[in-house]
């Protein structure tokens, strides 16, 4: 069998109401929404969506561990212990609440987190916790083990008021805490204070998020991945699992056999939810139905697949060879599911 499954976390849309004739022609990723089966689902995040792919599901009332996989994936090397990321973010104040806007809208460079980061490790001392910077937008913490507290994903939570996710368990108290004293040692810091004479977003808060150790080996799921989405590469590690950056062109990706089992990740369309940019979402479809959803018809009609599963954080959406054929199925279109009516 040839089966492929294309993980689109975003693929719909931002939530807001459009009008039909707003929508560019779709005519291939419609065919697909036409002929396929659906199993709904509603996931809290697409890092949590993407985890679940590879068999790592949230147990209890703790974290999937995204630090230590991402950590993983920065440095090809094995992080040893307990990590947690602290992400840089911007907490915005208006009527909604204290707003979390990542690093979507705006640009930090490795010499200025640097800068931030040794002001942070300065009142870390005292904790003996150190913060590393292995790339601008990701920060780690190498944490204590057996800690109790659960975090909320940081791309469950872009845009929203931050005071409904704040950590919860038997330690959060200590984890609040530190979060309060490095946003008020990041309000005095000399970079900011440049950027925001630079009319840039100040880095005014940390995000803690993904706390837990390194899985063992998990089970090979996929024959290959294929992906924009840097968690999606630790993953692979951990599964010692054939990976590749995400070309232009679904024709790109190398298959090899004539059985296989492989995994997409496209993280192009999340953002565009994240912040409803709708002029950007749709761009971003214009480009997909050319260069993803054109030859993924082509393929599923052709001899190049058997099964494609298209799945995203509300909706699976499979077809088979045969689903082709089911010409008397009621059209469904994208504008279907802005609507809400399937």
């Amino acid at each position: 069998m040839r089966n492929l499954t294309v993980y689109i976390p975003g693929l719909f849309g931002p939530d807001i109401a459009i009008h039909p004739d707003d929508l560019p022609d779709l005519p291939c990723l419609n065919w697909l929404l036409s002929r396929a089966e659906y199993q709904s689902h509603n996931e809290l995040s697409p890092s949590y969506g993407l985890c679940q792919l590879f068999g790592l599901n949230q147990n209890n009332e703790s974290d999937l561990p995204i630090a230590a996989v991402s950590r993983l994936s920065d440095d090809n090397q094995h992080p040893d212990g307990f990590w947690l990321r602290a992400d840089p973010v911007h907490v915005s104040a208006d009527r909604d609440g204290l707003i979390l806007i990542d690093n979507n809208r705006f640009i930090l460079n490795q010499r200025d987190a640097l800068a931030l980061a040794a002001d942070i490790n300065f009142l870390l001392k005292p904790y003996e916790l150190e913060l590393e910077v292995p790339v601008p937008y990701r920060w780690y913490l190498k944490m204590n083990a057996g800690l109790e507290f659960e975090t909320t994903p940081l791309d469950s939570i872009v845009g929203q008021d931050i005071l409904p996710f704040m950590p919860i368990g038997d330690d959060r108290i200590n984890l609040i805490q530190l979060m309060n004293d490095i946003q008020m040692t990041l309000h005095n810091s000399d970079v900011n204070q440049r950027r925001e004479q630079e009319k840039a977003l100040p880095i005014n808060s940390v995000w803690f998020w993904g706390y837990g150790e390194l899985p063992k080996i998990i089970d090979r799921q996929w024959s290959f991945i294929s992906s924009d989405e840097m968690l999606a590469k630790g993953l692979a590690m951990i599964a010692a699992t054939p990976f590749t950056e995400l070309p232009e062109n679904y024709n790109e990706i190398e298959k090899t056999g004539t059985s296989f089992n492989g995994l997409i990740v496209i993280n192009a369309f999340q953002n565009y939810s994240y912040y409803h940019d709708l002029e950007g979402w749709l761009e971003a479809l214009m480009q997909y139905e050319e260069n993803w959803f054109k030859p993924l018809v082509n393929a599923l009609k052709g001899s190049d697949l058997d099964q494609l599963n298209i799945k995203t954080t509300k909706e699976s959406i499979i077809l088979e060879k045969v689903s082709r054929f089911k010409f008397w199925k009621k059209t469904k279109t994208l504008y279907s599911f802005k609507s809400k009516t399937k």
